[in-house]
């Protein structure tokens, strides 16, 4: 016997997209329905024995997987059987439905702009879902929020940050085309996160995305999305990579709503001056009051003088047949960014870049110099459009060499020259304040501590808040310094200790504590759980235990745990150190 789609949306009191959510999640795969669809009995039977309404929106990811819809070769789910369809008017089966299915309420997004991951759900092998908690914030203040991701080496964290771009770039690829590119080889399966007062829950079930919005099953067009934002400047970065200069896009990666400032280019690592020279131009293109004080006080930070220049050298070419204008020209109509502009802009373009190669090779000489005074206001003169003409000749082939200098008490230093530490707290600031134009924006960092003294590790925190002032984005930075985890804003950071089981299924464990202003033995031994020899921590931690064994206030298995988790804190500490002597003694006595 069949039964009519629009009597099964009228008995659950759903509507057409929530029928085909959960459809997903049962496993029955896609078949195009419509009001007047017919389909078998068990299908009604099926959606009559999911309990929906009462089951956690994330949980579906594990209905799903034990349907057998993430499997690589899916032979579970069957077919959607069409019974075939009822000759009535389609729209009017809709009005009806309308008027008889409880209505949803209107969705009113607060204009005082705020975003932030709260949830992530990873699907185990075992079918399972695990939750891992990012942060719950009240950001009524507009200011950046940070989530700090620990752990040991290889546990995971680098690849979690991936996979959460991933997961947005094929949702974006969702709601733009109604279609995913995605595979089901990322950990995550859903992500809950707050956009202008507005919860939203997002699950991947197979291929397909769905939302619920405010605790109800919505189309993905009604979502607010973030800008993504990925930073590492290290050399074994795992962030993807975008292609440079091209106005076609060759990777699901070069796409306007996700940006990578890092070391790599179309997948290469390069050199410092390169990463100087693109950072330079980038920070021309949106020179503002704010970002100019950006730059300020980035190099007063690190103790640099408010200026800069550049010494590059042309590439001289033969006038013959107009060949430079030929270059210039077929070099701008593949450029990507400028691939929205009219045939007239791109003209005039084409003709600023030719005069600019001309007026600076009509003396013969192919080396010249350009030089920034941060301390005056460039942007009344040409200046800013020179580099930006100098930038584009160098994609072009028709710059040669750039060396970017930088000056400390009157002294030039090459960026080549610089401390590493010097240039990755430039770089990464400067690269984050000119990437971050959304007030929407998910930042992901990896280890941006690398190089940095521990002084200034604590400093990472107040430089990212000076530069990205009045934006509420989320910050998702992956660490292994104890020095930054001492410097997250009260109110406004959470800290996640990312670990993996017995059966290497990655958990979550937030860290409930407020952390600033934390000492460095204290957040070692509290947050990283590394005990330092002759750490007070540790060792109050144990008087603590003794003394309340000694009140009888502690039961025995309160006590069996506290004694687990030092004698794990204590691997760490030599065999030979006192209070690790005395832990061995006490854990003795007690097992006796």
């Amino acid at each position: 016997m069949a039964i009519r789609i629009n009597k099964i949306l009228r008995e659950l009191n759903i509507d057409l997209t929530t029928l085909e959510c959960l459809l997903y999640v049962l496993g029955y795969k896609e078949s195009k329905l419509t009001y007047n669809t017919k389909v078998s009995d068990d299908v009604t039977l099926s959606l009559q024995g999911f309990d929906f309404k009462n089951t956690d929106f994330l949980k579906y990811i594990e209905v799903a997987a034990k349907a057998g819809v993430y499997d690589k070769q899916n032979k579970v789910t069957p077919k959607l059987k069409i019974d075939g369809y009822i000759d009535l008017n389609e729209d009017n089966l809709k009005k009806k439905n309308q008027t008889e299915i409880s209505t949803l309420p209107p969705l009113i997004y607060n204009e005082k702009k705020s975003f932030w991951i709260s949830e992530l759900a990873i699907l185990s092998p075992l079918k399972d879902i695990n939750y891992i908690t990012i942060g719950s914030f009240d950001n009524t203040k507009e200011l950046p929020l940070y989530s700090v991701l620990i752990g040991t080496n290889g546990v995971g964290k680098s690849s979690l940050m991936r996979d959460i771009i991933d997961f947005f770039i094929d949702l974006y690829d969702c709601v733009d085309d109604s279609k995913s590119l995605s595979s089901n080889k990322g950990w995550i399966k859903g992500i809950k996160y707050h956009i202008d007062g507005i919860e939203c829950e997002i699950i991947k079930i197979g291929k397909k995305y769905f939302s619920k919005i405010n605790n109800h099953i919505r189309s993905l067009s009604d979502l607010r999305l973030p800008d993504l934002v990925a930073c590492n400047f290290g050399a074994f970065d795992k962030f993807p990579t975008q292609k440079i200069s091209s106005s076609i896009q060759t990777t699901r990666y070069d796409v306007p709503y996700y940006k990578y400032v890092g070391a790599h280019v179309n997948g290469n690592i390069i050199s410092s001056s390169a990463i100087a020279f693109r950072l330079l131009f980038t920070l021309s293109e949106q020179m503002n009051k704010r970002q100019r004080q950006n730059v300020l006080s980035t190099l007063d930070f690190i103790k640099y003088d408010h200026k800069l220049s550049l010494s590059y050298s042309l590439v001289m070419k033969v006038q013959r047949e107009n060949r430079v204008l030929w270059e210039i020209s077929r070099q701008v109509k593949k450029t990507k960014d400028f691939s929205n502009l009219t045939e007239k802009e791109r003209n005039e373009k084409i003709t600023q870049l030719y005069q600019f190669y001309n007026s600076k090779t009509s003396s013969g000489n192919p080396n010249h110099n350009y030089e920034l005074d941060l301390d005056k206001d460039n942007d009344s003169n040409n200046s800013l459009e020179e580099l930006q003409c100098i930038y584009r000749l160098k994609q072009y082939g028709l710059v040669s060499s750039v060396n970017v200098i930088f000056y400390k008490q009157g002294c030039h230093i090459t960026s080549e020259e610089m401390s590493s530490g010097e240039f990755a707290m430039l770089s990464t600031i400067l690269s984050i304040s000119t990437a971050v134009s959304n007030p929407h924006s998910l930042v992901l960092i990896d280890e941006p501590e690398q190089s940095l003294h521990p002084n200034w590790q604590m400093s990472i925190i107040d430089n990212l808040d000076r530069a990205i002032t009045k934006q509420s984005c989320h910050f998702l930075i992956a660490t292994h310094s104890h020095m930054l985890v001492s410097d997250l804003p009260i109110n406004r950071s959470s800290v996640v200790q990312l670990e993996k089981d017995e059966l290497g299924i990655l958990k979550g464990i937030p860290i409930s504590d407020c952390t600033y202003g934390w000492s460095a033995e204290e957040v070692l031994l509290k947050v990283f759980k590394t005990a330092t020899d002759r750490n007070r921590y540790f060792g109050e931690r144990i008087g603590n235990l003794l003394e309340k064994m000694g009140k009888n206030s502690i039961n025995p298995k309160e006590v069996t745990g506290e004694l687990k988790e030092l004698q794990e804190i204590s691997r760490h500490l030599s065999d030979i150190d006192p209070m690790k002597m005395i832990l061995n003694t006490i854990v003795k006595t007690y097992n006796n």
